[in-house]
Formats: C-alpha cells, sequence, structure tokens
C-alpha cells in the first residue's frame, strides 16, 4: 500500500507526523464505538422487546439510589427515547463511525476525498443523532472537540492529493 502525499517545503512526500498520530487515535477511537455501537444496537433491540414499564422499573431500581430527583427525570426521558428509537440511534452512531473510519484511511493513504468524507461524517455525525435525542444532549466538549481534531486533518489538506 503506498501513500500519495504531495510534497512538503522540504521535499518529502513522507506521511505528515500530524496524520500518522491523529489516524492511529482516529483507528483506535472508531474502531472501539462501532463495536460499542453494533454490541448497543443488539443491546437495544432486546430493550425494545420489553414493555415501557418493565424497563423503567429496570433503569430506576439499578440508577434510582445514585441519582438525584432532576437526574432521574432525565433518566426518564432517554428512557423512552431509547426504548422507541434505540436502534435507530445505535445504527445512526455506527454509520457515522464507519464513515468516519473510511474517512480516515483515505487521509492515512493521503486522499483529499477522505478528508472530505471524514469532514462530512463529523458534521452530519454531531446533528443527527438528535432526530432522536433531546438537543439538550447535544453538549459542548463533544462539538468542540469534533471541530479541533476536523481542523487538525484539514490543516493538512495542502499535503493530500
Amino acid at each position: 500500500m503506498t501513500s500519495a502525499f504531495l510534497p512538503d517545503e522540504s521535499g518529502s512526500t513522507k506521511r505528515p507526523d500530524v496524520i500518522s498520530v491523529l489516524g492511529l487515535l482516529t483507528f483506535i477511537n472508531t474502531g472501539f464505538f462501532s463495536l460499542i455501537y453494533l454490541i448497543g444496537m443488539f443491546g437495544m433491540m432486546a430493550v425494545q422487546q420489553m414493555p415501557m414499564d418493565e424497563f423503567m422499573q429496570l433503569l430506576h431500581d439499578g440508577a434510582g439510589k445514585y441519582m438525584q430527583e432532576e437526574q432521574m427525570f432525565m433518566l426518564d426521558e432517554i428512557a423512552h427515547v431509547m426504548h422507541s428509537s434505540g436502534v435507530a440511534l445505535m445504527l445512526v452512531y455506527l454509520l457515522r463511525s464507519l464513515l468516519r473510519l473510511v474517512g480516515a484511511i483515505g487521509i492515512w493513504r493521503g486522499r483529499k476525498s477522505g478528508f472530505y468524507l471524514y469532514a462530512g461524517a463529523q458534521l452530519v455525525g454531531l446533528f443527527a443523532p438528535h432526530i432522536f435525542l433531546p438537543w439538550s444532549l447535544l453538549g459542548v466538549f463533544g462539538p468542540l472537540m469534533t471541530v479541533a481534531v476536523t481542523a487538525t486533518y484539514g490543516s493538512q489538506l495542502k499535503r493530500l492529493n
């Protein structure tokens, strides 16, 4: 497998160190989370087979002693989403992770198309889960990390074919 990186200022066509490090981290991350979301999808299939009140009772029994009343309300809200749309949500997360992986492989090989696939998967992946999840769960850290990693990959765009 050959890489196709454009030369840097010194004329070197070797893979940039930023891509090497970030690529390895991305491969670990996407591999791990693809497995988690695949397992989660099967778990959500089991959850959907349970009656909703039984599922809620199971969650309350397990988490009730560790959560405050305000957190229990949020748990109830998420439980309804998981029961009704958990499989679809896990599928969205799984597809996002797999597209990020394919994009990262493209970047690893020196292809601009890999960056565009990765960046698109990151952007769509920020918002697509909120088809099912409440917007209050968007948070700040996740989107900031998404933008930071994508921008770091993007800083190497001039070296990609």
